[in-house]
């Protein structure tokens, strides 16, 4: 019996080492496969940095040479950097890359500049919440989110209205950083952002406005630009999207717009908020490696040598989405 008992005890000792050994094996084996799964991950990862980082020059070198080649006075919608790049190999990775015009939006960082209420680009702003049937009062709480003051607007929101939000938040008390940012403002719901979203854009105030290029706004915007501009007269000014006006000044003498032009402080007025270029852009990288897709998205400004600078990088669009072609 004693026997019997030492070999059943063996016996299991000897089952319980061999679980052991194979529960340290399981999981050197699963440690190494992690290790290997992380390198290979992390590889990727600067793989796709290395080459969205080439794409970034691509875009450089293309903006530049548009100044080059082509006439650097003025932009359209016919302009070649729209083109971008697709399904390009590169070291076993597939590029895609495109270029966004942002001069066809209105700068909501326009409403406050160095402190100040930018008067012609509230009233232009007000103009265009009026001809898409929006709340004019979003205009004060706007104004009311990026002023460093207290002072509430009549149709305006401070910090006591998003004290009661759950959870309470404040103003930013500066400009906009991103387009969604303008869902924390009182009263936008996503309906109502939806709307507005594809008129309108956030960009650093680098040289005091800037402006919006006329040869790429849509006529709701063009009509905006003064009371007098008919809805008729903007979708002719628009031309199908095909307006090309290498000065502002062939903008001011077209059609009506010479007539409408003679008017006091017209010109002067106008000329702070339009111009005849595009010189912000959204450049957008995607790298696929395998069955990964890494994207990287950077606003770049153009000077007017045609040098670029990158503003900001982001992993999502300084575009909502769903505006993106």
């Amino acid at each position: 019996m004693v026997n019997r008992y030492q070999q059943g005890m063996a016996l299991m000792m000897a089952l319980v080492m061999m679980a052991i050994a194979i529960s340290l094996a399981v999981g050197i084996w699963y440690s190494s496969r992690l290790a290997v799964a992380r390198t290979m991950n992390m590889q990727a990862h600067l793989q796709a940095q290395h080459l969205s980082q080439g794409l970034l020059l691509w875009a450089g070198d293309i903006l530049e040479k548009d100044v080059i080649e082509s006439n650097p006075a003025y932009d359209d919608n016919n302009e070649s950097w729209q083109q971008g790049i697709r399904g390009l190999v590169v070291e076993q990775a597939v590029l895609s890359g495109e270029l966004t015009g942002m001069n066809h939006l209105f700068n909501l960082n326009n409403l406050v500049i160095n402190h100040q209420d930018s008067t012609e680009h509230a009233a232009y702003f007000r103009r265009l919440l009026n001809a898409l049937n929006l709340d004019l009062s979003l205009a004060d709480k706007i104004m009311d989110w990026i002023d460093s003051d207290q002072e509430q607007r009549p149709g305006g929101a401070e910090d006591f209205v998003y004290a009661a939000a759950r959870p309470p938040y404040q103003t930013a008390d500066s400009g906009f950083r991103h387009i969604d940012e303008l869902r924390l403002i009182a009263g936008i719901d996503d309906s109502l952002f939806n709307q507005l979203a594809p008129y309108v854009t956030v960009l650093p105030l680098q040289q005091g406005s800037t402006l919006m290029n006329i040869n790429t706004l849509p006529p709701v915007m063009i009509k905006a630009l003064n009371p007098a501009i008919s809805e008729e007269l903007a979708v002719r000014i628009y031309q199908q999207g095909q307006a090309s006006f290498s000065r502002l000044e062939d903008f001011f003498t077209f059609d009506d717009m010479a007539y409408i032009s003679t008017g006091e402080e017209v010109k002067p007025v106008i000329s702070q908020l339009i111009g005849v270029q595009t010189n912000f852009l959204q450049a957008r990288s995607e790298v696929a490696i395998e069955d990964r897709r890494y994207q990287q998205y950077a606003l770049l400004f153009r000077r007017t040598g045609g040098a670029t600078q990158v503003l900001m990088r982001s992993p999502i669009p300084f575009l909502p989405k769903d505006l993106l072609h």
